[in-house]
């Protein structure tokens, strides 16, 4: 509880400002024998002092000690005990040093792993906590903010240490939402935008021994590693004429039936983890960002080489077949929109497969012919375009740039058509 008459003496007063500000200073340093000081003080400054301590000072030069302060609060008219006293009759409540603070942080943290770490667990689960704990990583510093201020924070701890049980005994895989239910009764509780979804990552990233991935693709694959199955269904890519091979070298008889038939294959992420490798007739593939642009190609007579379908932004399932495919030496050739998206599309596949990729159709005189009257205007979409590393792609962003108007894939399936239809 605060005292009244304590605050408007030391509070109230702006000659107490500064030196309030060093006392405490000192005090959360835990220097009983500190030096308070002032080298530019003002008359009102060292007044002020000096009506406490009882000793004149003369500016600008105003300088005591911290013990010296506190012996004058003992027999002052407030009668304060000590510097604790002082502060929790000041403040309304206890001013910690920081070396204090410290040691309470650490017996709140220790308690804090302690309570789910007496409860069952796997092995890999209770090293895991032991890490956090012991070492202040794997995931410590998502929880570290909010162990002594949220209840949160320990439901977050027990559902990832239950996922990481239930998945270090597991014999199938399992659909993320529902082994989150079963932990949570939440399907979104360990979503990778969720907080103790991220702390998954680092927990399924310390069993497996690896760096917590950044990368979107890279995050799916350590699931699918761990036996955590995500939405299949929607994860896919589209392909047309490649071989796809099982294990055991021999052709996937169902893709094989649709590549003699010429028709275009749905492939889902679970479908081509299930596959040994991928390949090309013709030693190369080409690309589509754009679904109605590659419908079309699928139905032009003549077409000998393989397309692949991106659907815009790659899912997982594009990835994991591109990898295939750049792993048995295929050469990668991508086409797509000429805007902001498209171009960061191109860009990271080229920093992806490096010498095995080749940009089709994504010259400055493409873009002429691809130009649209849509405009790309808003600042966050344009901002996209400067960070291009690509030198191939880097014209044609600035002329999107000092355009700011869009080119579609539409106006360039002629040109896609001819080079589908050429053996070379």
């Amino acid at each position: 509880m605060k005292d009244e008459a304590l605050c408007r003496y030391f509070t109230n007063s702006p000659a107490w400002e500064r030196q309030l500000k060093q006392l405490r200073k000192k005090s959360l340093a835990g220097y009983s024998d500190g030096v308070i000081q002032l080298k530019d003080a003002s008359d009102a400054e060292c007044q002020a002092a000096e009506g406490l301590l009882g000793r004149r000072f003369v500016p600008p030069r105003l300088r005591y000690k911290l013990s010296d302060f506190e012996k004058a609060l003992r027999t002052s008219r407030f009668a304060v005990t000590d510097m604790a006293d002082f502060w929790q009759r000041l403040d309304g409540r206890p001013l910690l040093s920081n070396p204090l603070q410290k040691a309470v942080r650490q017996d709140a943290v220790q308690a804090f792993f302690a309570a789910e770490d007496a409860l069952p667990h796997q092995p890999v689960t209770r090293n895991w906590l032991y890490a956090m704990a012991q070492d202040k990583s794997n995931g410590f510093q998502l929880l570290a903010p909010h162990i002594e201020t949220e209840k949160d924070a320990a439901r977050w701890l027990h559902w990832v240490c239950c996922a990481l049980d239930r998945l270090a005994t597991a014999s199938e895989p399992e659909e993320l939402a529902l082994c989150s239910y079963a932990v949570s009764t939440d399907p979104h509780a360990l979503d990778g935008q969720k907080p103790a979804g991220h702390l998954l990552l680092h927990a399924l990233a310390y069993w497996k021994g690896r760096p917590v991935p950044a990368l979107s693709r890279d995050r799916l694959a350590l699931y699918r590693e761990c036996g955590l199955m995500l939405d299949d269904i929607s994860c896919f890519t589209v392909q047309r004429g490649l071989i796809l091979a099982l294990p055991d070298g021999r052709e996937h008889p169902a893709c094989a039936q649709l590549r003699q038939q010429e028709q275009f294959c749905l492939l889902t992420s679970s479908q081509i983890s299930a596959l040994g490798a991928a390949f090309s007739p013709t030693g190369r593939v080409y690309l589509l960002e754009n679904q109605m642009v590659f419908s079309t190609l699928c139905r032009q007579p003549g077409i000998l080489h393989p397309m692949i379908c991106t659907s815009g932004q790659l899912r997982e399932a594009s990835w994991q077949l591109l990898d295939l495919l750049a792993a048995s030496g295929c050469s990668l050739y991508y086409a797509g929109d000429f805007d902001p998206e498209g171009l960061a599309i191109a860009d990271r596949l080229w920093q992806t497969y490096g010498d095995r990729f080749h940009l089709w159709h994504m010259t400055l005189q493409d873009y002429q012919t691809a130009l649209s009257t849509k405009p790309v205007s808003a600042s966050s979409r344009l901002s996209q375009l400067e960070k291009v590393q690509c030198p191939f792609l880097q014209p044609v962003a600035q002329a999107i740039l000092h355009r700011k108007r869009a080119g579609y894939q539409e106006a360039l399936v002629e040109r896609y058509r001819s080079d589908l239809v050429q053996p070379g």
